[in-house]
């Protein structure tokens, strides 16, 4: 079976494409139907992985909307089906009105106009890589922390819902068909990640193990 990626050079694609044995890589434009069509011909299986989460207002949904309704469309004018697997959000529950969500759920409906597919609606995902200052609460504190910076909490009882790259990607190799799955993450206040990363260090394994990342990269 050969697997394609798009997406694979950010955070969630990077830790897929080391877990997958020689994956076909799109590295082109996927508003470009041309390259797509060639892509979608290549491949039995595709993760779809790509797409912006943050840019001005409006560049969310007409990159995002364009990307994944080419694939559709490129399936249809191949007619081949490959397998396509969806990152999608939880956003599309808890934030269902804002840009992200809107555009998730908008792409979630045109995915299932492929013949199989798998939308995965993901919590905060973190994890050695993962980008600080960027999206991930975690990994900016391990990198403020490892910096030895000082870190702001404005809310320390704010419950968030946080999943660990390893444990997605188990996820994703296993798919099912035709269904929305909603990997389970753990419920973690940010006052209890910061306290797992200072005065606790140590009692939550993968939260260390981001942290250390962080360090060991200098």
């Amino acid at each position: 079976m050969k697997v394609g990626i798009t997406g694979a050079n950010g955070f969630i694609g990077t830790h897929l494409k080391n877990a997958l044995e020689n994956p076909l890589l799109f590295q082109g434009d996927l508003n470009d139907i041309t390259q797509v069509r060639s892509f979608v011909r290549e491949c039995n299986r595709i993760y779809h992985l790509a797409g912006k989460n943050r840019a001005d207002c409006g560049e969310i949904l007409k990159n995002n909307l364009v990307s994944t309704a080419n694939l559709i469309l490129a399936m249809k004018l191949e007619h081949k089906f490959p397998e396509i697997i969806f990152a999608s959000s939880q956003q599309t529950v808890w934030n269902p009105d804002s840009e992200y969500g809107f555009t998730k759920i908008l792409e979630e409906d045109i995915l299932k106009k492929a013949t199989k597919w798998c939308i995965f609606r993901i919590p905060n995902v973190y994890g050695p890589g993962c980008k600080p200052f960027y999206n991930s609460v975690v990994a900016t504190f391990c990198y403020q922390l490892s910096k030895r910076q000082p870190v702001a909490i404005h809310d320390p009882s704010v419950q968030r819902e946080f999943i660990y790259i390893d444990d997605l990607i188990q996820e994703f190799l296993n798919p099912e068909f035709n269904s929305y799955k909603s990997p389970e993450g753990e419920t973690l206040s940010i006052g209890e990640i910061h306290s797992f990363l200072t005065d606790r260090f140590g009692e939550h394994e993968k939260l260390k193990a981001c942290f250390d990342f962080y360090r060991r990269v200098g």
